[in-house]
């Protein structure tokens, strides 16, 4: 529990900073700053993110159809890159 209060913080700092249409930053879910998401952080950070929302009694859309780890893990290594992080928001940028 103390992960999710500690990112749902987080939330609201990049979304008060500014950081893109609604499409949180790298660090938004590189929770421990290591310059990689796991897949743990990852769904961490969707489950801060979806609560965050509803306490603000905000859909989170497209919810279901985000993509798996193992989508945006292009390389296969097991953590996701700050590049492959680019390439996939740039990706969902375009659609």
């Amino acid at each position: 529990m103390k992960h999710i209060w500690i990112l749902s913080l987080l939330i609201s700092a990049v979304m008060a900073a500014g950081q893109g249409r609604d499409m949180p930053s790298f660090s938004f879910f590189d929770a421990n700053g290591d310059g990689k998401i796991t897949e743990q952080e990852l769904n961490d950070a969707r489950t801060a993110r979806q609560a965050q929302k509803k306490s603000e009694g905000k859909m989170l859309r497209n919810a279901q159809s985000a993509p798996s780890f193992s989508q945006i893990d292009t390389n296969g290594d097991g953590v996701i890159s700050k590049e492959e992080f680019a390439a996939h928001q740039k990706a969902r940028r375009a659609q």
